[in-house]
């Protein structure tokens, strides 16, 4: 059974609302907008958020040449996080991750951007989030990164007692067939942490709505 080093890369804590004051506009005044103006506002949003993260994974790509840029990733695993005080309620515990996916991470981060971060990020003004990525592949199990992810999964709900709160399944079927060295659990430690706020949503929500990769 081979043993994969993880070594993530994790981005600062990015406030949606705070990017787009930086293009100058005010997300509190979204809803008053004509339509065309609203898909501007939030497509241009969204590319600058990316681009923190795509900037984040490119530095250390550029630092470590052995890992594919930002663009290339296709075997892909990320932990979408958020932070400043503020966590996730769950069964057995308080964590900041709401959502462990893998894949493509720029077109799985631009479509999680454009289905409920973005909607999250209007609700709860507040609230930064953090982007944890890995790519993987041992050069002979291309599935490696699935294995990584079904691993991660269920640490998480051995950890807080259920599933990552917008998980839809709690990894695939079928066994592991690799180990995982490194700091694999970073995204799931809550040393240091001070939760100020632990959140709950209704399903009501019209943003909360569980996803899946697959």
């Amino acid at each position: 059974m081979a043993t994969l080093t993880v070594q993530w890369k994790q981005t600062g804590l990015i406030s949606v609302f705070e990017e787009a004051q930086s293009l100058g506009f005010d997300l509190r005044r979204f809803d008053h907008l004509h339509e065309d103006v609203q898909a501007s506002l939030k497509k241009a949003t969204i590319s600058r958020v990316l681009k923190a993260i795509r900037d984040t994974w490119d530095r250390e790509v550029e630092d470590t040449r052995n890992k594919s840029w930002f663009g290339e990733v296709r075997s892909g695993v990320y932990v979408i996080s958020i932070g400043h005080g503020f966590g996730v309620r769950y069964s057995t515990g308080c964590s900041e991750v709401m959502y462990i996916g893998r894949g493509n991470i720029g077109t799985r981060l631009r479509s999680h951007l454009q289905n409920w971060i973005f909607d999250m990020s209007r609700s709860l003004r507040d609230v930064p989030f953090k982007f944890y990525m890995e790519e993987f592949g041992d050069g002979r199990s291309p599935d490696a990164f699935k294995d990584f992810e079904h691993w991660l999964l269920e640490e998480f709900q051995r950890k807080f007692g259920e599933k990552p709160l917008l998980n839809k399944i709690a990894g695939r079927a079928g066994t592991i067939d690799h180990t995982f060295a490194g700091n694999c659990s970073a995204p799931l430690d809550n040393r240091g942490k001070n939760f100020l706020w632990q959140v709950r949503p209704s399903e009501k929500n019209q943003w909360f709505k569980p996803v899946s990769d697959d």
